[in-house]
């Protein structure tokens, strides 16, 4: 709407306001009728517009499309403009309008496979799951998922993995080598199995369209962009994959993460937005979209969970089209086209996508319990009542975006309401944390509530930070990073909030067979009555309701009728699967009532009600988080199994090493204390004590009360029968816990013939000892980092596992100790085996030499001369060469006809010069003033003198604020996302800076002639330099149309001086009406930069054309890293323009990570290897690390072992930041220093 009224305002704004004020006059009851009358029909449009199809309107995207007329007449009016009578004009600009030409001659071609004319109508059971072919493989309900029958939790993070920077990514013949692609598999390798360890099953891979396909019609699937090596790794580590194909990526991408030539083209509505908040559909955008579904599509197919291959099952569980199209407009009219949805999901369809389809498209709790939601559901249901509208469309399951589900709640009615969906699982395609500070701040609780709420499938963006590569960030994110936010840094170390979410998710999936398929235990009776005593409810005396919420789990069977091996189904009694997963949340009640120990009521199946008295009590503590998950009627071996009838006993982690056997992993009483209430009248040794009690409701049957003594150790819970079976209880500190890691067979794809049974469903392999161990099903255990490098309190010199057979290591760090000592807490365990780390290396070497050594200090400063410039032309130039046909309100002379964006300069820099030749009869002012607007931050020299400059930027909140919000931002330019105003205009006084050749009366202007040279007839002449840096194109969402937002250098205005030839007489030369147009006809501005669509990565590039430039360096003496605290002082004249420094890394065995730490007020930007690792943000006062080597995510650390790393630091500031005061001009001193984690 905004663009509407922006575009036509001027002209329909006063003849309304007439119109308006007659009737008004005439007829109040009219107008008001009239206005309820258009509010009625355009609503009543809209929506029709909306939900229509296929059938309906005219949405086609056909296999062979004809070019219109539109680029025939764009061609004749270009060889029309240059027969006119200023060809000499024409020719000077050529070059830059050929070049905005050819963006947008693009797509009126034909587009090869771009699917079929979709003349029917696309319905949702015509895109619906084939549940029937398919579910023996995977199958949902209303509960959870099932893969091969067994009941799956999807717990993911996202991987991105075009954000990992990797040195394949430099140049054509290093992607195409072998050696590079390996590079690339053991970087994503140690990822994942990082993002394993931390109790995740699944990943979200965001398929980036923009970082595979840098220029029109060129898709890359190789090196680091080889997805089906990806997705191949993901099949042999066990993970399961939600693979979004977009096109659009998300709102922290800049562009949404459309390709950059796509952008460029300006006659094509990206995501169907004709114009902010008002969509028109598009032929040639969805032919688009079909083309990449083209390329992205075959390199997923045979991944899918439903099929098998080579490695056995494939890892793709879930496939998401399209991201947040649920914005919604004005009165809250939906935005979005339904036609949007089911083009993708027939174009997934009709190239062979066989799993459900996802979206991504609204937001709990506004999009569902609002009162604007609740109103258009009615609406809508009337209106497809009587057939003005269509049946909303619908994927397979509507996910959803959570942000802080501790303060909002899921209601699984209102989500099944409003998405339609009684039998499909909630899912919350991303579940954020709170970014205030208080509860909801840490990702730890944010899972354990949405567990607890019976949220069986989700994703959390951010939780790793993976080293960012490029220019992929949003504007937003570039200009205020939230380096605060991951739970992981980028180097792979953990922060508390991570170690207690690894211990939330172990606790959780250690009895995911219980809790994955499950109800709340008041939602449903029981339905057949157990043979043995069972809990059937669970209450705490004294804490709230909502407090407890405890989940029955629901009575199925393990396999379906017929096993993967044809074997036949379990006719195990479901009564004995009807486990109870108690979730106590002690932060909603008072300190007092979670203080100390509570007493946890049980009622028995017996009992005749659900009592708040019980059949039994035990007692038992929280913990530090001040949360628990409690577990109630776990059977433990076949034949004579061992029941746990109840526990107030968090149980961490749970090792089954034979069919009657398991270990169970619980923290020491001084941590969390609680009990185990067994069945019958068990045998206990080692670290606990044992009473045999009755209970009530259990007449004639005896219980077994195991209560742990204090501190670390170990005992045994032994059935009563001579057959039975046998738990092992290991009670380990605060330290062991916080490093505990386990790895889960169940999910191990490439044996999938293999039956699920309870017992192996959970954990394979549990260790504990250090952040970052990594462990596999076949009891293979790693180290993602040196310990030496970790810096935390909880690293032990040893690793413990919990396995059946003996594990195995190539690490060199990890030694294995043969026996336990005789003193250790699990001596004489057969299942427990230790290896120690060796340190010995990190410990006996310096500091100094822990660093990587440098070498091959050089600078070098960029020079203006040898810039590839262009001449920009403005849109009077263009009216002269009659190229395009402004109305007179637009005829702005200082407006540039081409942004940055129409030349193909994306890039983080744009570079622009103006030269003007100055004499005396061309002042007419006393003060000469250059306005400049600019998105976002610009830096101006006159002269080769540094005049600082100005920034136009603002990231405002639209959704919280409402209409406050957008009034606010039409207010202010330079938003980072939403409408932009044209304004934003700073002014320059130049006047002391300008040469003239000569001036008679010195009183009306100052001069400066320095360097000046010779005075020719034509004055002397300025050079003003001008560097934009761009934080990055508009997100398009959000209902938003910015992604053409114009950035770089938008407008430039002299002011002081008029430049008629002398030819005219002085009446002219003052005719200030004349002024401004023949000014800006005599100042021509020029262009360079880097076109990101001639890279082989769009996004790795800082816009200057130099950057990669080998010529003009010299050796940088003043420059050394100081050896005792391995830094450098760099001192940077502002008035010199960009500076650049670079260096190698010597080879390295030290795996730790090596960060460079930049701290100054200076724009930095810093390279290894070619690839843009991070920025610095000028005026910071915080410093700046960046990760150049080793740590989990960085390059592999065997290649950095043996090849030195090239490290370019390019530098400049402002004036507004130098000192005044330095020797050597004004300087901003940048201090760089090498550090890991002990120097940091």
């Amino acid at each position: 709407m905004a663009g509407i009224l922006l575009e036509s305002g001027v002209v329909l704004v006063p003849l309304a306001c007439a119109a308006l004020y007659i009737i008004v006059t005439s007829n109040k009851l009219l107008v008001l009728f009239s206005l309820f009358a258009a509010l009625v029909f355009l609503a009543g449009r809209r929506l029709r517009y909306h939900y229509s199809s296929g059938a309906y309107g005219d949405m086609v995207v056909r296999i062979k499309e004809q070019s219109e007329p539109a680029s025939e007449n764009r061609g004749a009016r270009k060889s029309d403009s240059g027969s006119d009578g200023d060809s000499d004009d024409g020719a000077e600009f050529n070059e830059i309008i050929d070049d905005a030409h050819r963006h947008c001659d693009i797509d009126e071609e034909v587009v090869e496979g771009s699917g079929a004319l979709l003349s029917t109508a696309v319905t949702s059971a015509s895109t619906k799951f084939d549940m029937e072919l398919y579910g023996s493989a995977l199958s949902y309900d209303h509960r959870c998922f099932y893969i091969d029958g067994h009941p799956t939790w999807i717990l993911a993070t996202d991987f991105d993995y075009w954000r990992i920077p990797l040195s394949s990514d430099i140049s054509e013949e290093e992607k195409s080598n072998t050696g590079k692609a390996d590079q690339a598999k053991q970087v994503w390798r140690r990822v994942l199995l990082q993002i394993k360890s931390m109790g995740f099953n699944a990943v979200r891979i965001r398929f980036h369209w923009g970082f595979h396909s840098p220029s029109k019609g060129k898709y890359d699937f190789t090196g680091s962009r080889d997805v089906h090596q990806l997705l191949t790794l993901c099949e042999e580590l066990g993970v399961l994959v939600i693979a979004c194909l977009g096109p659009y990526v998300g709102d922290d991408v800049q562009g949404g993460g459309y390709p950059f030539w796509l952008i460029q083209r300006d006659h094509i509505r990206l995501r169907h937005l004709k114009h902010s908040g008002y969509k028109l559909w598009d032929n040639h955008f969805a032919a688009a979209e079909a083309e990449w579904y083209d390329q992205i599509i075959p390199m997923i197919v045979g991944h899918e969970v439903v099929t098998k291959n080579t490695r056995g099952r494939g890892c793709v569980v879930l496939v998401q089209v399209e991201n947040h199209l649920g914005a919604r407009g004005p009165l809250s009219l939906p935005l979005a086209l339904q036609d949007e949805t089911r083009l993708l999901a027939r174009m997934a369809r009709e190239r062979v996508i066989r799993t459900p389809l996802i979206t991504n498209n609204h937001v709990w709790p506004q999009d569902f319990t609002s009162f604007a939601a609740r109103a258009w559901m009615l609406v809508e249901k009337k209106l497809r009542a009587y057939r003005i509208i269509s049946d909303v469309y619908r994927t397979d399951i509507s996910g959803f975006t959570v942000r802080d589900i501790t303060q909002n709640p899921l209601d699984i009615d209102s989500i099944a309401f409003a998405t339609k969906g009684d039998n499909v699982p909630m899912f919350a395609a991303e579940l954020y944390k709170s970014t205030n500070s208080g509860n909801g701040e840490l990702f730890s609780e944010q899972i354990e509530i949405a567990l607890s709420q019976g949220l069986s499938a989700f994703s959390l963006p951010g939780f790793f930070d993976l080293p960012s590569i490029g220019n992929f960030a949003s504007a937003a994110l570039t200009a205020s990073p939230n380096t605060q936010y991951a739970a992981v840094g980028d180097d792979g170390l953990l922060s508390q909030d991570a170690r207690v979410s690894r211990l939330v998710l172990n606790a959780a999936r250690a009895f995911e067979h219980m809790s994955v398929a499950s109800d709340y235990v008041s939602a449903r009776p029981w339905i057949t009555r157990p043979v043995k005593p069972a809990v059937r409810g669970v209450n705490i005396r004294g804490l709230p309701q909502g407090v407890v919420r405890a989940r029955r789990q629901w009575e199925y069977f393990e396999r379906p009728a017929t096993g993967p091996s044809g074997t036949a189904a379990s006719s195990r009694d479901s009564s004995r699967q009807l486990g109870i997963v108690t979730y106590v949340d002690g932060t909603k009640a008072s300190e007092t009532a979670t203080d100390g120990e509570l007493a946890f009521l049980f009622s028995l199946a017996d009992a005749p009600t659900v009592s708040k008295s019980g059949s039994f009590a035990l007692t038992g503590t929280l913990g530090p988080r001040k949360r628990g998950i409690f577990v109630s009627n776990v059977f433990v071996g076949g034949a004579d199994p061992l029941m746990l009838v109840a526990a107030t006993k968090e149980i961490y982690a749970r090792v089954s090493l034979d069919t009657g056997c398991e270990v169970w992993v619980c923290a020491e009483e001084s941590i969390q204390s609680g009990q185990l209430f067994f069945e019958g009248e068990c045998q206990v040794a080692g670290h606990a004590e044992v009473e045999y009690v009755d209970v009530e409701h259990a007449a004639g049957r005896k219980f077994s009360f195991v209560i742990p003594n204090s501190g670390p150790g170990l005992f045994s819970v032994t059935g009563s029968g001579s057959d039975s079976a046998k738990v092992y209880v290991a009670l380990l500190p605060q330290k062991a816990l916080d490093t505990l890691v386990a790895d889960y067979r169940s999910y191990d794809r490439s044996k999938s013939e293999t039956p699920i049974t309870e017992e192996s469903s959970a954990q394979s392999i549990v260790a504990w000892g250090a952040d970052s161990i990594l462990l596999t099903s076949d009891g293979h255990i790693g180290m993602a980092l040196s310990p030496d490098s970790t810096k935390s309190t909880n690293e032990t010199s040893a690793v413990f596992i919990v396995s059946p057979s003996q594990p195995h290591s190539d690490s060199a760090i990890l030694k294995p100790v043969s026996s336990l000592d005789a003193s250790a807490t699990f001596s004489g365990c057969p299942f427990i085996w230790q290896f120690n780390i060796e340190q010995e290396t990190a410990s006996t070497v310096s500091d100094d030499a822990a660093l990587t050594a440098v070498s091959g200090f050089e600078k070098r400063v960029t020079s203006w001369d040898t810039m590839p410039w262009k001449v920009l032309p403005t849109t009077s130039d263009l009216e002269t060469m009659d190229e395009i046909n402004v109305m007179s309100w637009q005829r702005d002379l200082g407006m540039f006809a081409y942004n940055a964006i129409d030349v193909g300069l994306n890039a983080s820099h744009v570079l622009y010069r103006c030269q003007v030749r100055l004499k005396p009869q061309h002042i007419t002012s006393p003060r000469i003033l250059l306005q400049l607007n600019a998105r976002h931050r610009c830096t101006v020299w006159v002269n080769g003198v540094n005049l600082s400059g100005h920034e136009t930027f603002r990231e405002q909140k639209l959704l919280p604020g409402g209409f406050q919000a957008l009034k606010d931002a039409l207010k202010t330019p330079g938003a980072a996302h939403g409408p932009d105003r044209w304004s934003g205009t700073y002014t320059y006084d130049v006047t002391d800076f300008m040469r003239i050749s000569h001036i008679p009366n010195s009183s009306a202007v100052s001069s400066n002639t320095d360097g000046q040279g010779d005075e020719d007839e034509e004055g002397a002449l300025s050079e003003i330099i001008v560097i934009v840096e761009s934080y990055g194109l508009g997100v398009q969402s959000d209902g938003f149309n910015d992604a053409r937002v114009p950035r770089g250098l938008i407008a430039a205005y002299w002011h002081g001086f008029n430049l008629i030839g002398e030819d005219h007489d002085d009446s002219e030369i003052h005719d200030h009406s004349h002024d401004r147009r023949t000014e800006q006809l005599r100042t021509r501005w020029e262009i360079c930069g880097v076109d990101a669509t001639k890279l082989s990565n769009p996004y790795n590039s800082s816009g200057f054309p130099d950057e990669a430039t080998s010529s003009g360096w010299s050796a940088a003496v003043e420059y050394p890293l100081v050896q005792d605290t391995w830094s450098t002082r760099a001192k940077i004249n502002v008035d010199h323009g960009v500076h650049w420094l670079r260096w190698k890394l010597l080879p390295s065995s030290n795996t730790a990570p090596l960060y460079l730490r930049i701290s100054g007020k200076a724009t930095v930007y810093v390279w290894a290897n070619g690839c843009i690792l991070k920025k610095h943000k000028a005026g910071s006062s915080e410093p700046s690390l960046v990760l150049l080597r080793g740590g989990a995510f960085g390059e592999a650390s065997s290649e950095s072992a043996a090849t030195a790393d090239s490290i370019v630091v390019m530098m400049y500031g402002w004036a507004d930041h130098a000192d005044i005061s330095a020797v050597d001009g004004r300087v901003i001193s940048v201090d760089l220093s090498l550090a890991n984690m002990r120097l940091a």
